[in-house]
């Protein structure tokens, strides 16, 4: 699980946890996707991301020092994170991926503590719309009857899903809600 929190010049923009992906591409994941529309509508700023789980990562690394004393800094993160995520955060933190846990200093290991709390990247954009899981925007929902989804301007014209101007974080709200607007406008359309 992940905390991100998205800021532009030092302003909380948005904010969401849960699971994340790295892609080649970038972020992927519901807490990736929690803070997209934000993010499109930021188009810069950065992403910082609390990968540590509200886990004491100083404390989970002194005591892989201390059964693993000749391990390398590169799989410190064994089993924290996963491999190759803790050997970026390794890189991140600026620890040289060869040294022995044994020789890291206490600046070393508060920095790779410091960069499991906050991974920070840079914002430079969304997916375009052919990669949306979910789209912001279509037909405001005040162009329909809320009780029918019928067009206020076109009779017998009923309008659902992600026609209207309706979308909602990860969790299977935009599908419960193509399916209970299609399943009204087709129950109280006929």
């Amino acid at each position: 699980m992940a905390r991100l929190r998205l800021e532009k010049d030092g302003e909380i923009i948005a904010e969401s946890s849960g699971e994340l992906q790295f892609t080649e591409t970038g972020l992927s994941g519901p807490a990736a996707f929690d803070i997209s529309r934000a993010a499109a509508q930021t188009g810069k700023g950065k992403v910082h991301i609390d990968l540590s789980g509200n886990e004491d990562i100083e404390a989970k690394l002194r005591a892989r020092i201390k059964a693993n004393p000749s391990l390398c800094a590169d799989d410190a993160l064994t089993g924290v994170l996963h491999n190759r995520l803790g050997r970026m955060v390794v890189k991140y933190a600026g620890v040289p991926g060869q040294t022995p846990l044994e020789r890291l200093e206490q600046p070393q290991i508060a920095a790779i503590a410091a960069a499991c709390r906050d991974f920070c990247i840079e914002l430079r954009g969304v997916e375009d719309f052919d990669h949306a899981q979910v789209t912001a925007g279509g037909i405001k929902t005040t162009g329909v009857n809320p009780k029918t989804l019928e067009s206020w301007f076109v009779p017998h014209l009923f309008i659902t899903g992600e026609l209207l101007d309706v979308d909602a974080d990860c969790g299977g709200y935009n599908l419960q809600w193509a399916w209970a607007s299609g399943v009204t406008a087709g129950r109280l359309g006929k």
